[in-house]
């Protein structure tokens, strides 16, 4: 269900949804929201800590409900947790879900007044950082979804240099090495090594792209064909708006 796919992608990420959120129906509304802590954006701005988004009905269901399931099911990993309690929450009468889904809104509600106070009391210039931060979340956050729908539509990979053949046919022989070490190493018999002994690399790199170009043909045709060029297209566009947002941003603030 979309519910325990929710969650299990927080297990995914290395993150316990269940620590993430430790509010109940028992708690007084946000009494035990973590606040953002105070972040400095630029080296002279810092902003001080705003409200936590309250979490959803869901959530606070679980939340409720993960300890007596774990208790009852010890043996049970983490997936298995979550899809159990999916399958409870979807098995939960009418009135169980309207009673955390009224206790979400009505701490939704007070988020948002006290999301409009903290605004309020933000100088101009914090208020501009703020916007900043919010943008750089979102550029990450499209970033990701971009990477991961090219992984799902499995995309080529990208063709080789001549220098990176070379370093991986040499990185065995630099294993004592620390990485920075081995990459400045590299970088430097790269530039000595005569023209003769490029040549294998250089050809092996041409027929790396040409192999490229030639899956990237097939593969773009597969994408038009399956009506996925334009989503990808769609997502590379919400990159370019918001590069475009914080250049214009960056650009108020130094005027």
């Amino acid at each position: 269900t979309f519910r325990s796919e929710q969650t299990a992608r927080l297990f995914r990420r290395g993150t316990n949804p269940f620590t993430v959120i430790t509010c109940s129906v028992n708690d007084s509304a946000h009494e035990n929201a973590r606040p953002f802590a105070t972040q400095k954006v630029r080296s002279d701005i810092a902003l001080p800590s705003a409200p936590k988004r309250p979490p959803s009905g869901y959530i606070l269901f679980l939340n409720d409900t993960r300890k007596t399931v774990m208790k009852q099911n010890p043996a049970l990993k983490p997936t298995e947790v979550v899809k159990t309690l999916a399958e409870k929450w979807n098995m939960a009468d009418e009135i169980t879900k309207k009673k955390y889904e009224t206790l979400s809104r009505e701490r939704m509600e007070a988020f948002a007044k006290e999301k409009e106070a903290y605004t309020s009391r933000l100088t101009p210039q914090q208020k501009e950082a703020l916007a900043e931060l919010s943008l750089d979340k979102k550029l990450r956050v499209s970033k990701k979804k971009l990477h991961e729908k090219l992984k799902e539509l499995d995309r080529p990979k990208g063709a080789r240099t001549a220098f990176v053949l070379f370093s991986s046919a040499m990185r065995k022989q630099l294993q004592d090495k620390t990485p920075k070490e081995m990459m400045i190493h590299l970088a430097t018999l790269w530039k000595q090594l005569p023209e003769d002994k490029k040549q294998p690399y250089l050809k092996q790199a041409e027929g790396d792209r040409q192999r490229y170009n030639r899956e990237m043909r097939a593969w773009t045709k597969r994408l038009e064909d399956q009506g996925q060029r334009d989503i990808l297209e769609d997502l590379k566009q919400d990159i370019k708006d918001i590069r475009k947002g914080k250049h214009s941003l960056e650009h108020k603030v130094k005027t």
